[in-house]
This record gives C-alpha cells, sequence and structure tokens, in this order.
C-alpha cells in the first residue's frame, strides 16, 4: 500500500483515542464531577501520558467536552411537521431544548462552568476570550423560524433571534431555578411564556 506524503496511517487511531477520552470526560460530568485530565483518562482506560498529549490541561479537555452536548435530540426537532406554524414550531424547539437541558442539568452546569472558567484564564493572562462555543443555539432558532424570520426587517429579526436565544438552555434555567426558586415546570413553563410573547410582538410589530 502507497501511503501519500503527510498521510498519518495512524490517524483513525489517534481520532478514537481522543473521542474516547472526551466520551469519558462528558460521562463524568454527567454525573457531576468535574474530572480531570487522569480521572478522564482513566475511565477511558488510556495512559495519563496519551490523555496529557491530547488534552495538556483541565480546561482544554473540559471546553472540548462541553462543546459535544447531548444535541441531538434537539436537531431531530428542527424538522417542521405539516402544519407547523411559527408559534408552534418555536415552542416544540424549546421545549424539547429545555427537555435536554433539565435531564442533563449536571453535565450542561458544568460545560457551563467551563465556558466560564476559559474566560477567566483568558483575561488572567490579558487576552481576549477565544470562540469556544459552536453557536447551535442560535443556528436552532434561525432554522425553527427562517420563514418568518426572513419576512422581518433585518434588524428586527436578528433582534428576535437574539431575544430568544435568552428562553432557552442552561442560562435560563439556571435563573429560573436558582435566582426565582422556579421549579422544572414552572421553569418551562415561565420560559414557554416568554417566548411566545416575544415571538407575537415581533410578528404583530410586522403586520
Amino acid at each position: 500500500m502507497t501511503i501519500s506524503p503527510g498521510h498519518d496511517p495512524r490517524a483513525n487511531q489517534k481520532q478514537r483515542t481522543r473521542s474516547a477520552i472526551v466520551e469519558a470526560a462528558i460521562k463524568l460530568l454527567g454525573t457531576g464531577v468535574r474530572p480531570t485530565v487522569p480521572e478522564a483518562a482513566a475511565a477511558a482506560k488510556v495512559s495519563r501520558a496519551t490523555a496529557y498529549r491530547y488534552f495538556p490541561t483541565q480546561d482544554a479537555l473540559l471546553v472540548e467536552a462541553a462543546a459535544h452536548g447531548p444535541a441531538d435530540a434537539v436537531e431531530a426537532l428542527l424538522d417542521r411537521a405539516p402544519g407547523d406554524d411559527a408559534r408552534a414550531h418555536l415552542l416544540k424547539l424549546q421545549t424539547g431544548f429545555l427537555d435536554m437541558a433539565i435531564a442533563e442539568e449536571a453535565a450542561m452546569r458544568a460545560a457551563l462552568r467551563a465556558y466560564l472558567d476559559a474566560w477567566f484564564t483568558a483575561r488572567e493572562k490579558g487576552e481576549t476570550a477565544r470562540d469556544i462555543r459552536e453557536g447551535r443555539r442560535m443556528r436552532w432558532i434561525a432554522t425553527a423560524l427562517a420563514p418568518e424570520l426572513a419576512a422581518l426587517p433585518t434588524a428586527q429579526a436578528q433582534r428576535l433571534h437574539a431575544a430568544l436565544a435568552l428562553t432557552m438552555g442552561i442560562e435560563p434555567l439556571v435563573v429560573m431555578k436558582d435566582v426565582c426558586r422556579a421549579d422544572d415546570d414552572e421553569a418551562r413553563a415561565t420560559l414557554a411564556w416568554a417566548a411566545e410573547a416575544l415571538l407575537a410582538a415581533a410578528l404583530n410589530a410586522r403586520e
């Protein structure tokens, strides 16, 4: 077999090893543990030295683990069912997203902590924090409301898009539970009410 110049024949194995370490970290995050590199290595059954080659610091590991949240269930909600209007599709997306955040609350709070820690680490070094979040929430909202957002003036669509981002995910759930002392059901109801009110206000202003 001829190997092209620059080709690494062990690339697939390296990717599997890296994925195993990240998956182990994600599972530990799901139990409320903030895993160190050695802890993730042990769970993935690889050596510490190997794990440190991929993730030289705990922050590097946690940021990558945080970026691989359990989002497949939310992605599946983006297909618009026949008869779905803007309100129905948005609320379907928001409900699914909040259900995921509640079911995976420990892991998602740990992910949020990893993002904040990365911000503080950059600040302490006098650097600008790098963009470590994928922006999936903004893409999901844009997909769910594509026809309606396209019909709005650009500035208004952008404002609605940003405002709706405040009604789904772990951050509003933290506010609902830690600040407002709401239980899961009340958090869902309040955030659904807020999303519906924002959407109605934007669509009514269009008319």
